[in-house]
């Protein structure tokens, strides 16, 4: 996460504080933004630092029909969005949730808190795959930008393109663009990754050990079968035949 991103986001709150405390959207943005912070680079790592993550409380059914109709009024709002795609989610509407995270991001393509609340919503792999398609384009503008990497690591993760995800991580310390402050949590993501990629590669040998296994016929005892045919004959061959129907042994 740069300054630049950091100081925008704490205005946001302070706006946010000052003009609308008690509304629900202040509530729920706050709620997303802080959520996002304190998890962004601890999400999945180890499941010591995710249970740390605050519970967050489920909104009730009028509340996210007051953001649906804050959104309606107000289409072109991305925060809007993302604060009715977070009500939504909490409230295990993760299809409609990715849906208004993605339209968060087609209105505002840096909000990378979206990407990053999108990466928990269950969402569809096509929808995924757009939200990563949009990242890896912002990349080519901003290559150095510390959360679109974190949110398109956790997208590609979610596909399960484990060491995808984490190579965007690993080019960006090579290219000396992690501050020191955030380094050692970033190492623990890519050692992360590159374990469970580790894990499900070895996984997958063995499916396909197995599938081989079951797959190859079993040997014929052809080698037996001639030996047994072969036996067979020459005692027909010394079975002499008599006068009449009778068969006589030598």
């Amino acid at each position: 996460m740069n300054a630049e991103n950091s100081n925008k986001h704490s205005e946001e709150l302070s706006v946010c504080a000052s003009r609308m405390s008690t509304s629900l959207f202040c509530r729920v943005f706050r709620s997303v933004v802080l959520s996002a912070f304190f998890s962004l680079f601890t999400i999945a790592t180890t499941p010591a630092l995710a249970e740390e993550s605050p519970s967050l409380p489920v909104p009730s059914a009028q509340e996210v029909a007051d953001l649906q109709k804050q959104v309606d009024e107000s289409p072109q709002d991305a925060k809007l969005h993302l604060a009715y795609a977070h009500a939504l989610r909490l409230s295990s509407k993760h299809e409609q949730a990715a849906k208004e995270y993605l339209e968060a991001t087609s209105l505002e393509p840096s909000l990378f808190v979206a990407y990053h609340e999108l990466s928990l919503s269950k969402a569809r792999p096509e929808l995924l795959d757009e939200a990563i398609d949009r990242l890896n384009h912002l990349r080519e503008n901003q290559p150095k930008n510390l959360m679109l990497r974190v949110a398109l690591s956790e997208l590609l993760e979610q596909r399960g393109k484990l060491y995808p995800a984490a190579k965007v991580l690993v080019d960006l310390v090579y290219d000396n663009a992690v501050p020191e402050q955030y380094m050692p949590k970033v190492k623990a993501r890519i050692h992360y990754l590159l374990a469970k990629n580790k894990d499900a590669m070895a996984v997958q040998k063995a499916v396909n050990d197995d599938l081989e296994n079951d797959s190859t016929p079993l040997p014929l005892p052809e080698s037996s079968l001639r030996r047994n045919a072969a036996t067979k004959t020459m005692k027909d061959a010394k079975v002499m035949q008599n006068f009449g129907n009778s068969t006589l042994l030598p």
